[in-house]
């Protein structure tokens, strides 16, 4: 089993990205690593691993974060990490990480965190010889709704609004979608849309430009994973106002609350 972590992100000078990764097996037992990454322009990061098998029992989970480190090994800066990256592994496969930075946002209240409910969700994904494995947060999206996938492809369905793939709610405000990449010609563009549960319509689009999925080809064996981020549509922030004792509720886009 192979492991190819990628992500942007400019350090500065004398820093560089680490991932560190910890392996839960079927009982319960994790081994952490702490693997140092690369960079060619000071922009994109990469590291690839064999990866950890326990002796006697399987490998179940894999859950990662990325943290900021100085050449002495400092920790200056970590990720975001209430809401883990957590993805269940099979070892006969090999799995291609495409990733990018999560910072504290502020509306970052609204996450209902349940590791155990999630760890249950994501080991049930299914697995195909080649894959590409969607996941997104979406937690302002409402109960009546949920989160869809649509793109170029013919299996994401090339821009056609009634054939978008819904995705599976895996806990914590994320959403997994597992697809079988075999006839899938790459790179691809894609959004995610939000779909009214009973009327089976979208109503909303992501903003901004379509997402891009840059590998060139997935070979036997190969799973990517395409971790998106928060999803770019409306979030109602509610503000009290203490001297007049209203709520202001105010909508915003989720991409654009970081601190």
């Amino acid at each position: 089993m192979k492991l190819n972590f990628s992500i942007r992100y400019k350090t500065p000078f004398g820093q560089s990205m680490h991932v560190c990764i910890r392996y839960i097996d079927k009982d319960g037992h994790v081994r952490d690593v702490n693997e140092p990454m690369r960079t060619d322009d000071g922009d994109t990061w990469t590291v690839e691993t064999a990866g950890i098998v326990f002796t006697h029992v399987p490998i179940r989970y894999l859950v990662y974060t990325y943290q900021v480190e100085d050449d002495a090994g400092k920790v200056m800066r970590k990720e975001w990490n209430a809401v883990p990256r957590m993805f269940g592994l099979d070892v006969s496969r090999n799995y291609i990480f495409h990733d990018i930075w999560r910072d504290l946002s502020l509306q970052h209240y609204i996450y209902p965190v349940s590791q155990e409910r999630e760890a249950k969700q994501v080991g049930s994904m299914p697995c195909f010889n080649r894959s590409v494995i969607f996941r997104i947060s979406a937690p302002q999206v409402r109960e009546n709704c949920l989160v869809a996938v649509l793109g170029s492809e013919p299996t994401l369905g090339v821009w056609n609004v009634r054939r978008y793939l819904p995705m599976h709610y895996v806990g914590d405000g994320d959403w997994m979608l597992t697809i079988n990449a075999y006839a899938m010609v790459f790179p691809f563009e894609f959004k995610y849309v939000v779909v009214d549960k009973a009327t089976h319509d979208i109503v909303e689009w992501e903003s901004g430009d379509n997402r891009k999925a840059d590998v060139i080809r997935l070979d036997d064996g190969e799973q990517l994973v395409i971790y998106g981020g928060n999803i770019r549509t409306k979030c109602k922030l509610v503000y009290h106002d203490e001297l007049l004792g209203i709520d202001d509720i105010t909508n915003h886009e989720i991409r654009e609350l970081y601190i």
